[in-house]
């Protein structure tokens, strides 16, 4: 996307001229070269008298060409030369500095046999050249009309002789754009340098720099000019695949194409489907990445367990962040690698001990499943897949609130691998005891901070629950108008707001009694580590929603009473008053709301847990069978 960027208002002195800052890389950092004592005079005051350069200089800046072609008239070379002594600049520096594209095209044909290779490479004071200037300010418009005239600049590094900084080696005017996300200006340099020179080591940096940016539209661009470079490494020794594989779930679509709706709306608004077309990019990417790679080591096993071992296992990095269309595109192609042994672990091990749940499933999806996976591999521990669910997993605690809920996932897990384990290798009661014992004794003090958590939450709750339902039996009793004398009867008994208050107050009442009962079964559970699979989840659920239905009826039973009192003398007070009301209503929903939707998670896990095992046993089955 280009990113042009044009001078602001805020800089434009009274005069007209324009205050330049331009950027300079000291060590590799850019930074922005100073606004120097004479440009500030020549901006904000006009002299009686001007020198030739001090005239051209302005002209520049303002992009008036007719002055510059005068001057020139006048004073012959006077367009090439230096013409700011401080900033050792010529008009070439000066107008891309200002983005004045007009000017620049101007120069350079009207300079077209003097104009030579020494004149587009003159750095400034700062070790800038004019391709560097418009990489960094994103002036594509001029950036093109210096690469067509010299080529060798995109892939030219600048030397920053004129300057007393130290440069990096990756100031090339193609990677400072791609630095700066000039993306259109880049794509531009890489067609220059298919007409000259192809620079390798420049594609690689390119291309890993997009990929550590999450560019992947870029990115698999230059992979389609130079499909080798998915065999090159980094300063880590990481190739391309072992990064993507580093990346987190949802990166990489499950969608090979975009829809041809999505791919009509981001021609027009390339905002809208961003994410979608860059996932769809990224599933190309590894997709071609890892089809270079196949080719390249096909006829060599050991090399090819090497390269996908150096510097880290990359099925391994993938399973263990949950990169599951990953997994998809490199097991789909080599089922076998389901199976590769990296410190005595597979990839069954790693979604198991990182406690990732779409890894583990995904094996089931693809039918790579196997018995024999479950029952000959162990870790260097000599640890069972079993054995490895009994210890917690502090990566996955981490992503998951409340202590309650992180012993729901890890015994449900436990859970899900002992089913698997028990209808497969079919170990004996004693072995099964002493997994349940190691499993209990691994989660000794999470399970002492759930019961903890329990009783503070139980009782906080129940408090409140009944301070509701205190108020309103009470309301109950001292309806709102008093009663008939004679016979007891409410006086508002036919008003219609009347039988709202009664509605609401008796909605109030039972639900806050529910949620009273509810609380006082959760602190009087045995909180047993079965308890924390479904019941006390539930409990919560359900004991936080029906003390949202005690508050929402105890404010609704508070309007009514005012809508009865005030009746339709002044009536906008109990109208404002009752909004006003809506404000302890929002808040609970906004306080409790995580707490509830993880809750409603922890249930709606453990029922997908029961319908999984049906389809994981018959397919147990069909694998015994066969």
């Amino acid at each position: 996307m280009n990113q042009t960027t044009q001078p602001s208002s805020s800089n434009l002195s009274e005069s007209g001229a324009v205050s330049c800052d331009d950027d300079q890389v000291s060590n590799g950092i850019e930074q922005h070269e100073p606004v120097t004592d004479d440009e500030k005079k020549k901006s904000h005051h006009k002299t009686r008298e001007k020198s030739a350069e001090d005239q051209l200089c302005e002209a520049a800046m303002k992009g008036d060409w007719k002055a510059a072609e005068k001057l020139d008239q006048k004073h012959k070379g006077i367009l090439l030369s230096i013409i700011n002594e401080d900033r050792k600049e010529s008009a070439l520096h000066i107008a891309t500095r200002f983005n004045n594209t007009a000017f620049v095209k101007n120069l350079i044909d009207s300079q077209l046999n003097d104009l030579t290779e020494d004149h587009l490479e003159a750095e400034n004071r700062y070790g800038n050249t004019p391709l560097r200037i418009a990489a960094i300010s994103g002036a594509e418009d001029i950036a093109k009309l210096v690469v067509d005239r010299h080529k060798e600049l995109v892939h030219k590094r600048v030397t920053g002789k004129a300057s007393n900084y130290t440069w990096s080696q990756e100031n090339t005017s193609i990677l400072i754009a791609a630095r700066y996300k000039q993306f259109h200006m880049v794509t531009h340099f890489l067609r220059a340098m298919d007409s000259t020179n192809k620079n390798t080591e420049i594609l690689k940096k390119l291309l890993f720099s997009f990929i550590d940016s999450n560019d992947y539209e870029m990115a698999l661009s230059i992979l389609e000019k130079n499909g080798d470079l998915a065999l090159e490494r980094d300063e880590q020794e990481n190739t391309p695949l072992h990064i993507m594989a580093k990346k987190s779930n949802g990166t990489i679509g499950a969608k090979n194409n975009p829809t041809k709706w999505q791919s009509s709306i981001n021609k027009c608004c390339k905002h809208i489907y961003r994410n979608e077309i860059m996932q769809t990019k990224a599933h190309h990417m590894v997709e071609k990445l890892w089809k270079v790679v196949k080719d390249k080591i096909k006829d060599q096993n050991s090399e090819n367990d090497r390269w996908i071992l150096h510097p880290t296992n990359m099925l391994h990095d993938a399973a263990s962040v949950g990169n599951v269309e990953f997994l998809r595109v490199i097991l789909k192609e080599k089922p076998d690698l389901l199976r590769m042994l990296d410190k005595e672990k597979t990839i069954f091990h790693v979604a198991v001990e990182m406690r990732q749940r779409n890894v583990f499933n995904l094996i089931y999806d693809m039918d790579l499943f196997n018995p024999d996976d479950l029952s000959y591999y162990f870790n260097e521990e000599n640890e069972s897949l079993l054995d490895l669910t009994t210890k917690p997993s502090p990566s996955h605690l981490d992503q998951v609130s409340g202590a309650v809920f992180q012993m729901h996932q890890e015994y449900l897990w436990f859970k899900e691998v002992e089913y698997i384990e028990r209808i497969t290798i079919r170990k004996n009661r004693r072995k099964m005891e002493n997994t349940q014992e190691s499993f209990i004794k691994g989660h000794t003090q999470l399970m002492k901070e759930g019961e903890e958590w329990v009783k503070s939450t139980a009782n906080s709750c129940m408090v409140v629950a009944t301070l509701i339902a205190t108020v309103v039996f009470t309301a109950a009793f001292t309806v709102p108008g008093g009663n008939n004398g004679n016979n007891g009867v409410p006086l508002f008994l036919h008003h219609e707001w009347f039988t709202v208050f009664v509605i609401s107050d008796s909605i109030a009442l039972i639900s806050s009694s529910t949620a009273i009962l509810l609380f006082m079964s959760m602190l009087t559970s045995r909180r047993a580590k079965r308890d924390f699979l479904f019941w006390l989840p539930l409990q919560l659920v359900l004991g936080l929603g029906f003390l949202f239905l005690s508050v929402l009826g105890m404010v609704l039973a508070f309007g009514a009473c005012l809508f009865l009192h005030f009746e339709k003398n002044i009536s906008w007070i109990p109208l404002v008053i009752t909004w006003m009301a809506i404000v302890p209503i929002y808040w609970f929903c906004v306080l409790q709301w995580k707490l509830w939707a993880d809750g409603l998670a922890a249930l709606h896990a453990t029922g997908m847990s029961v319908l999984l095992k049906r389809r994981k046993n018959k397919m147990l089955n069909f694998s015994n069978i066969c």
